[in-house]
């Protein structure tokens, strides 16, 4: 006899309910089986759910559900599907990398969340639970080892009583991965990953009617070097002799031809232009070129505090939240052998909210959630981008000596609040019929600032210029010291070089914005009927819309009175109409939903062409597609689980799309290019699928148990992800932003305890070896050039689990 499915209850509605009663199309994952399948972040856990993705660029993140996200690198942008932990707001796209660790589980809600999740849930919203503390002593500890790419992961849990009335738990994680791809100029392997993870939890019974739970978590996370490499090479002719320099210096420092190609190695370093001097002497002791290497450093702090008050029949909430986080990107962002262009990243945000919410109940004639919330930041944003600018002496028709390497130093320091009142009431007007109706009010206020100036990355020696000893004509390395260059040279060609760098190559405008503030309020709702069928199905049609903010552009290179600094919130409505059913006695679940959404004033980040990227609400999108989901316990030993999506999502009209970059084979007009070359440069994108967003893609999951004995079990979970096709960046280039279609597969083979207090496990991941990359784009500054990041490719471990 085959045995029941699990229930799985979910708190998608503020309440603890059956995910099979709760009209949302949503997919949940036990903690148990993202440690299984040895998931360590987000990225990882997006490959089993279709046409949800999280990903890094080299100088930022992406979340997409249904196609709905941000396609573009900004850090002063919200986000359109935003991550919730534990109950708390953690919308910041660099907190989309933080490591998984003792969860309970993990809910993915697809469509608007704007009700009870709050405003940049347009998309949809991913709730990370924490597993909490038990009234029993219990404790795990486990670990994994993977010999190919030196992957070491070790968790060890306990919880339990401390008295009778106070329980705790304790959890730490420790993750080291040496990587996968070879960098052939330096030796190292990478992307090298170290993640630290602790988290403290208690939960005290004040008196029978009141729990309260605290919560301190500290996480780093650490990246050296990256997956990005150049992939695509069909350079037009103003890249040529950047290809051609490239190849010489890497085949000076490997002893090869120095061609590259997309495989399993990369050739990336940025040494200040030593190698560059000893093979072109014109370079050689030249000060500035960029030398920093790749590296990211993360730093996370969570802390939470938790009342739950029973007051008669109902129940109180108060959830006081804080998150800190910082970070230093170092990038490498020419990716390629030559010291070029470098990105040096910095963000600190800290954030407070308060939520407060009254909960009906529940089985009521009318049931209800009521609340209030407040959230408070600050963010502060700085980059310092220096470019290898002597190299562009050629293309000028001037001395290396007097074409300065440059950089510009820019930030973005927000002060925001915002406060809202929700609530959502349930009617049933007969036992079988329900009527759910939310509505959400708020306000919000930002108020910012935004330098930019222009600097010498390392100095510069102009001595040589007016015929005097070395030394004697010399400038710092701050804007002052620029500045002071331009008044002894105005009107000279000395600062026509540097100046016409900036403006024509580099995109860059001195500027100073002081005290640029916004409001916005508005009011989000959503209607929802249910109707039951039976006793083992539900049917329910939705429609709610919902608001994504809008803001300043953190990474604005222009003057300070352009327009474009600022841009206006995008507004979104949703249409779902879906199917919650059990069927076979309880053997199988089938849940699917039909939806539509539109978006108008959709924000896009794109980059430029050059070495920047622009925020324009310039589009209008839409998304409709169909979701399947099912669950069938096939025999006692067998469970199948298949997750489906159809998408179709594009712009309805977006008419000012960037141009294609130029190549070396391709028309200039390639993507219908209008006016290339002016001001005015553009192509119509209208009708044009939006990126992250495969028109076909599924989820296959076998799950077999056979008792060996009768104290043991041995088990086999099979993953299979098949994807379409799809763009990675804004700009949807069919070349140089595309991924092909991919089947990945994984599989974990384990034996254990049948009691399951133990188990050692053999883990295989992309065991198709799949070549994925999660963002793609041109390769800056150089024409017909595109860069990739890979995913890790096929890799292999051995886990093992011991549980008290």
């Amino acid at each position: 006899m085959s045995q029941q499915l699990e229930e799985v209850v979910v708190t998608a509605t503020k309440r603890a309910e059956s995910m099979q009663d709760v009209s949302i199309s949503m997919i949940a994952m036990s903690g148990d089986s993202i440690k299984d399948m040895g998931i360590t972040r987000g990225e990882d856990f997006a490959v089993d759910i279709p046409a949800v993705a999280i990903t890094q660029s080299p100088i930022g993140n992406f979340v997409f559900i249904r196609g709905v996200g941000t396609p573009g690198v900004n850090q002063g942008i919200e986000q359109s599907v935003s991550i919730f932990h534990d109950g708390i707001y953690m919308g910041r796209s660099q907190l989309a990398r933080a490591p998984f660790m003792d969860l309970e589980r993990v809910e993915v809600l697809r469509g608007p969340q704007s009700v009870l999740f709050g405003k940049n849930t347009i998309g949809g919203a991913i709730h990370v639970i924490s597993a909490k503390p038990t009234q029993e002593v219990e404790g795990m500890i486990s670990g994994l080892y993977g010999w190919e790419d030196g992957e070491k992961e070790i968790t060890g849990v306990i919880s339990g009583p401390i008295t009778d009335t106070l329980s705790g738990r304790l959890a730490y994680r420790g993750y080291e991965l040496d990587g996968y791809l070879e960098n052939v100029l330096t030796g190292d392997d990478g992307p090298e990953r170290d993640d630290e993870t602790l988290r403290v939890q208690l939960a005290w019974d004040a008196t029978d009617t009141l729990l309260i739970t605290g919560k301190w978590e500290q996480s780093d996370f650490e990246n050296r070097q990256v997956s990005t490499q150049l992939a695509n090479f069909d350079t037009a002719p103003a890249g040529i002799g950047f290809n051609n320099l490239n190849q010489a210096l890497v085949s000076s420092i490997t002893g090869g031809d120095g061609t590259e190609k997309y495989d399993d190695e990369r050739a990336v370093i940025n040494d200040g232009g030593a190698a560059l001097g000893q093979l072109l002497p014109q370079y050689a002791g030249l000060p500035g070129f960029p030398d920093l290497p790749e590296v990211s450093e993360n730093s996370m702090e969570l802390g939470t505090l938790t009342l739950d008050w029973l007051i008669g029949e109902h129940s109180l909430t108060a959830i006081t939240g804080y998150a800190h986080y910082d970070y230093r990107d170092i990038c490498d962002c020419d990716f390629s052998a030559l010291p070029f262009i470098q990105v040096d990243a910095r963000e600190d945000y800290d954030q407070f909210s308060q939520e407060i919410r009254l909960t009906s109940p529940g089985g009521e004639k009318l049931d209800y959630i009521v609340g209030l919330y407040y959230h408070q930041s600050d963010l502060e944003y700085s980059a310092s981008d220096s470019f290898g600018s002597s190299l562009a002496a050629p293309l000028l028709g001037a001395p290396a000596a007097l074409t300065p390497n440059l950089s510009r130093d820019y930030s973005l320091d927000q002060e925001q609040d915002m406060w809202a009142v929700f609530g959502s009431a349930t009617y049933s007007f007969t036992d079988t019929t329900r009527l759910t109706v939310g509505m959400r009010y708020f306000e919000e206020s930002k108020e910012v600032d935004h330098p930019l100036s222009k600097r010498f990355t390392d100095g510069w020696d102009y001595s040589a210029a007016v015929g005097a000893p070395a030394g004697t004509i010399t400038y710092g390395d701050t804007a002052a010291e620029y500045d002071r260059f331009l008044s002894d040279f105005a009107g000279t060609p000395l600062v026509t070089i540097p100046e016409g760098i900036y403006a024509a190559l580099l995109g860059t405008f001195e500027h100073d914005i002081r005290k640029r503030k916004r409001d916005e309020d508005d009011i989000t709702g959503s209607l929802t009927l249910e109707h039951d069928i039976g006793g083992d199905s539900m049917v329910f049609a939705t429609v709610a819309n919902g608001t994504k903010g809008g803001g300043f552009d953190a990474r604005f290179l222009k003057t300070t009175n352009d327009p474009r600094f600022e841009y206006d919130e995008e507004k979104a409505i949703s249409y779902e109409l879906g199917v919650k059913s059990s069927l076979l006695d309880g053997l199988m679940t089938l849940n699917a939903t039909v939806f539509y959404t539109e978006i108008e004033d959709f924000q896009v980040s794109v980059f430029d062409g050059q070495t920047g990227f622009v925020v324009q609400n310039a589009a209008e999108l839409e998304s409709k597609g169909v979701e399947i989901d099912i669950k069938w316990a096939a025999t006692e030993n067998l469970t199948l689980g298949f997750a489906g999506s159809y998408l179709d999502a594009v712009y309805a009209d977006y008419a000012t799309a960037p141009c294609w970059t130029l190549t070396g084979s391709q028309p200039e007009n390639r993507g219908n290019c209008i006016d290339r070359g002016m001001e005015t440069e553009r192509r119509d994108a209208s009708g044009d699928t939006i990126n992250y967003a495969p028109e076909f893609a599924y989820n296959l999951n076998f799950d077999y148990r056979l008792p060996v004995g009768d104290a043991l079990e041995a088990r086999a979970v099979l993953n299979i992800n098949y994807s379409d096709g799809y763009a990675t960046a804004g700009d949807l280039d069919e070349i140089y932003t595309w991924q092909d279609d991919y089947t990945k597969v994984d599989l974990r083979l384990s034996l254990g305890g049948v009691n399951g207090m133990w188990d050692v496990a053999l883990i295989g991941k992309n065991l198709t070896d799949e070549y994925i990359s999660g963002n793609s784009d041109d390769q800056p500054l150089v024409p017909g050039n595109g860069f990739a990041s890979t995913d890790r490719l096929r890799s292999y471990a051995v886990q093992a689990t011991y549980r008290f």
